[in-house]
């Protein structure tokens, strides 16, 4: 599934060669690097390339890293930017899959239907450090350049399924600075690799606009598009200094 709003399409538009992945959506971690390892390949032999540059957002930046480290696909991987990437885990996995009955049971009802939700497990902040131990000292030296962006979205600008789980993080689980689903801790992953904060929620960082964006006096959803295809054009400018 694709829910980059024209962003490749942009991407293309400005000189680069840009292609989408097709990774399972809920499936976990390591299951969702080997398809991941499937289209770069794909994409590799299309361009005659010798590596890629990865833009992820959310879980697709814990696929990458994992591709990258375990999969051996460090050679051909110049640079992984993540977005939004819970790299410290989520609490509000940790919420939904230990504290709540209601939700463990929509996750079994879930998983009784064919669906693979494990990957929710992989979110927790106790599955995420201990992947971080695992693939820190293989990170550390294998010649990738990180770069991590997390957001920092107010209330009432923010996509309405959104507000809930911001207001969760904020008041409850002690994270009062995120995009509505993935807290800014988390996203920054290491001090070195962050490049700053977006002021977008979860899916606005992805181009898609929403009514209550005018709650921030953004009435042009085409002026805001814009602006979110720009910003991914500028990393892919960035990004392509760094010699393969």
């Amino acid at each position: 599934m694709h829910y980059f709003k024209r962003i490749r399409e942009a991407l293309q538009e400005a000189g680069f060669s840009a292609h989408h992945s097709l990774v399972s959506w809920t499936g976990p971690v390591e299951k969702r690097a080997r398809e991941l390892g499937c289209d770069v390949d794909s994409v590799l032999a299309l361009t005659g390339r010798a590596k890629v540059h990865i833009i992820a957002h959310s879980m697709g930046g814990l696929d990458a890293r994992w591709m990258i480290a375990k999969l051996g696909y460090s050679a051909k991987v110049c640079s992984l930017t993540t977005i939004a990437t819970p790299h410290h885990g989520s609490p509000m996995a940790d919420w939904l899959v230990t504290n709540r009955k209601t939700a463990r049971r929509i996750i079994a009802w879930l998983q009784r239907m064919g669906l693979d939700v494990t990957g929710l497990y992989d979110l927790t902040t106790e599955a995420s450090e201990a992947r971080n131990e695992v693939l820190s000292p293989l990170e550390a030296s294998n010649g990738v350049v990180y770069r991590t962006w997390g957001g920092i979205a107010k209330f009432w600008p923010m996509f309405a399924f959104l507000k809930p789980k911001y207001l969760l993080l904020k008041y409850v689980l002690d994270e009062p600075l995120s995009d509505g689903l993935v807290p800014l801790r988390s996203a920054r992953w290491k001090h070195e690799y962050f490049q700053g904060p977006l002021p977008w929620d979860h899916l606005g960082q992805l181009g898609w606009w929403t009514p209550s964006r005018m709650a921030a006096g953004e009435f042009s959803p085409r002026r805001f598009e814009r602006s979110v295809r720009e910003f991914y054009v500028r990393i892919a400018r960035e990004v392509s200094l760094c010699v393969e």
